[in-house]
Order: structure tokens, then C-alpha cells, then sequence
């Protein structure tokens, strides 16, 4: 599990949904872990937008700069 923060960027691990996004807010906690975020995806056609998210189906991207390239 990945421990995001509100403002990391996150990718959709789904093999078929490589959306990009950003973590906006922290829905729920365990153990102080994100396990739920709401994000903010950059595709204009990803409805609803924020959506609520299960930390298990996000990878973070750990550079900014990585991040706009893909």
C-alpha cells in the first residue's frame, strides 16, 4: 500500500486506466495510511471528477517532472 499525502501525484494502476491525477483530500485513515483519497483526475472526460479512490488501485509518481511527461 502507498502512503499518499494530499498534492502527490497518483497514476490508475488498472491495466486499461493509466489516468493521471492528484490527490486532493485524505477520506479515510488506518493506522495514520491514506486507505481511500479523493482525486482530481487531468483527463477532461473522467467522470466523476474528483472521484474517490481506493489507495490499492493508485500508484504514486514520485517525480513531478515524470509525471508530465506521461
Amino acid at each position: 500500500m502507498t502512503d499518499l499525502r494530499v498534492g502527490d501525484i497518483v497514476i490508475r494502476s488498472h491495466r486499461l486506466l493509466h489516468t493521471r491525477g492528484i490527490v486532493v483530500r485524505i477520506a479515510a485513515q488506518h493506522r495514520g495510511r491514506a486507505r481511500q483519497v479523493w482525486v482530481k483526475w487531468n483527463h477532461p472526460d473522467t467522470l466523476p471528477n474528483p472521484s474517490l479512490e481506493s489507495v490499492d488501485g493508485l500508484e504514486a509518481v514520485n517525480d513531478r517532472s515524470a509525471a508530465a511527461t506521461t
